[in-house]
């Protein structure tokens, strides 16, 4: 790793001593370093290089604390080739995006519950279609209204902002800061919690490949909402084209009898391959009880048009090495099945609550408990909904009114269904929030301690939560025909328990057989 160090610093000495115009450190200047080998071969005349054929570039001499020795080529720095804005006397950006406007394109964005339509230049709407046979029920909310005295406005701010020289609004996206046209659409629906009419900020980037696709929707506050869209149409305006980093080559070439790479940069690299590919393996016994949990693995999945949060806890054993020289640097073998279903267990037993959701609102599941759901602001103030909380008499009552909820026979069973109810009143409907809490069983599963949840709102203020676990495989049959399971203590024994119990039983029958029978 010493030599690489050196290495890096050479190149940092040299990159900062060239100055080629440009002003110090730039962090838009890329480098990266390229170990092609003795590629020179070809150009070999009478055993000598034959210089002329070389490219003209830089040469740095590296040698590294191995003693290997390395000729690396700087590549010549260009100024970037850009188009000024007094140069530019083009169409401004809403021109450019008229035809977006005159044409009534509309671009959509379906989720798992709510499917956005994007009408540009006139409005958005959230709605969602629920079928009931062959009639059709339409919920829908519009997220704000543009019109063409809005538009007159934007036009006469545009052109004094360029008269004043403003910069137009910085908008990031995966990671690249780009210029962007804002368009307020106000006047939507009424909001419930705010009183307000809702209100949506929609943001055109300049994307060459895009068909003015939305790029991201996201809830910014209560009801007010910011969209991105991803126009071609605005690449022609240069303030609008993403800045073009290349990324400046590097060419290390190994001299005399040296590697194509450092052997201490090949040792680094199996280290960090290691690391991103080990396999923790746990010990469960009862010497060592004190076990630390850890995340490794979290995987979103849209699974049948639902979206899907599946994490694994697994125990990590303190005393148990990870790493141990005398193995290989990458092992082969399968990662040993982890049976440890302790978090699951605390969490069917009411001692772990369980947290998901993306976006604006969270929202918090504990088992036999309650399902709330909540959104912490910048100053750490909470808002908090309670979707529902279980009583059992409550539950009983859905289940007699609603017959095709109530598990099926222990053979068909895959799922039972939990009722969670007076919840916080509903604006909407004035009626107590309430949610069904379904368990289903995950077959085919690597971990015992895999969990995953979704959360869906079929229809207003009624929520379906979903939890799936290969555990829950092991209590559906316990469930009585209302669903309701007394005894998850008992089915939650671990293995190894439920093994020493049966080889007890058996050794005391055996004791008792043979003082029955004596030694015969």
């Amino acid at each position: 790793m010493r030599s690489v160090l050196v290495l890096c610093l050479c190149v940092v000495k040299l990159v900062s001593s060239i100055e080629h115009d440009f002003k110090g450190f730039d962090d838009t200047i890329l480098f990266g370093i390229n170990w092609p080998g003795n590629q020179d071969i070809q150009h070999l005349v009478d055993g000598e290089v034959n210089k002329l054929e070389l490219p003209k570039k830089e040469i740095l001499k590296v040698t590294t604390a191995n003693k290997e020795s390395y000729e690396c080529r700087i590549p010549e720095l260009r100024a970037k080739e850009s188009t000024s804005i007094e140069e530019y006397d083009g169409p401004s950006p809403l021109t450019l995006l008229k035809p977006l406007f005159s044409q009534k394109i509309c671009s959509y964005r379906l989720e798992s519950y709510w499917s956005y339509e994007v009408c540009h230049g006139r409005y958005i709407r959230q709605y969602h279609e629920e079928r009931d046979g062959k009639q059709v029920k339409t919920q829908e909310y519009f997220l704000g209204h543009w019109s063409t005295e809005k538009h007159a406005k934007l036009e006469a701010e545009v052109k004094a902002a360029k008269e004043k020289k403003e910069p137009y609004r910085i908008t990031t996206v995966d990671g690249a800061k780009l210029a962007s046209v804002e368009m307020v659409l106000d006047d939507g629906t009424v909001c419930d919690l705010s009183g307000k009419p809702r209100l949506t900020r929609v943001l055109y980037v300049c994307y060459t490949y895009g068909k003015h696709e939305v790029y991201s929707f996201k809830e910014t506050s209560t009801c007010e909402y910011e969209i991105i869209i991803l126009s071609p149409l605005l690449c022609e305006h240069p303030q609008f084209r993403p800045n073009e980093l290349r990324e400046n080559i590097i060419d290390c070439l190994p001299v005399g009898d040296a590697p194509k790479k450092p052997r201490s940069l090949l040792q680094m690299e199996v280290e960090s391959r290691r690391f991103h590919h080990q396999t923790v393996r746990m010990l469960n016994t009862d010497n060592d009880p004190k076990d630390v949990l850890a995340v490794l693995k979290v995987e979103k999945i849209d699974k049948d048009g639902e979206t899907h949060l599946k994490f694994e806890l697994h125990p990590l054993n303190e005393d148990e090495d990870l790493v141990e020289d005398s193995k290989p640097l990458l092992s082969d073998k399968p990662a040993p099945v982890i049976t440890d279903d302790s978090p699951v267990r605390a969490f069917l037993n009411g001692e772990n609550c369980l947290n998901g959701g993306t976006g604006w609102w969270k929202y918090e599941f504990c088992y036999g408990k309650h399902v709330v759901q909540y959104h912490v602001d910048r100053t750490g103030e909470k808002t908090t909904l309670l979707l529902g909380k279980f009583d059992e008499k409550a539950h009983l009552d859905w289940i007699k009114e609603n017959k095709g909820k109530a598990p099926k026979p222990v053979e068909y069973r895959t799922s039972v269904s939990h009722f969670y109810s007076n919840g916080d009143i509903c604006d909407k409907t004035g009626k107590p929030r309430q949610t069904e809490v379904k368990l289903k069983c995950l077959e085919n599963s690597s971990s015992p301690a895999q969990v995953s949840l979704y959360l869906l709102e079929p229809r207003t203020c009624h929520y379906i939560l979903g939890v799936e676990s290969p555990l829950i495989c092991d209590i559906l049959p316990l469930a009585d025909n209302t669903g309701l399971i007394k005894s998850v203590k008992t089915v939650l024994e671990s293995p190894e328990a439920t093994q020493e119990k049966k080889e007890d039983e058996i050794k005391s029958f055996k004791e008792k057989t043979t003082e029955k029978y004596g030694n015969d």
